[in-house]
């Protein structure tokens, strides 16, 4: 969904196909999440506030590291929700908006 100069991304979950381990799950949905907003021309880096919800607290050091790698250097806000069990045994899902109006490599 776009609105004025923003992307908006709700309800993103991982393929769940490709496996069940927190560190793959978490791949695959940012894969996807790169994937939506490339097909808008934008990055990673056009993030200006993402909503994460995890399946349990005990995901949290492995999550932030892992975004933490994965975003690098790029700084959005950004809130972390632990939730208890998530749709279809995903451990997170993701929701994020984007800013549409400015190059967003990251």
């Amino acid at each position: 969904m776009q609105a004025g100069g923003l992307v908006f991304l709700s309800g993103v979950l991982p393929d769940l196909a490709r496996g069940d381990a927190f560190a793959t799950q978490f791949e695959t949905c940012f894969d996807r999440v790169e994937a939506i907003l490339g097909d808008g021309g934008l990055g990673l880096g056009n993030i200006v506030q993402c909503t994460v919800y995890l399946a349990g607290i005990q995901y949290w050091d492995e999550f932030n590291a892992l975004y933490g790698r994965r975003l690098g250097t790029h700084r959005c806000a950004r809130t972390v929700v632990p939730v208890g069990p998530l749709h279809y045994g995903a451990l997170l899902e993701v929701q994020v908006v984007a800013e549409a109006t400015q190059s967003g490599a990251a």
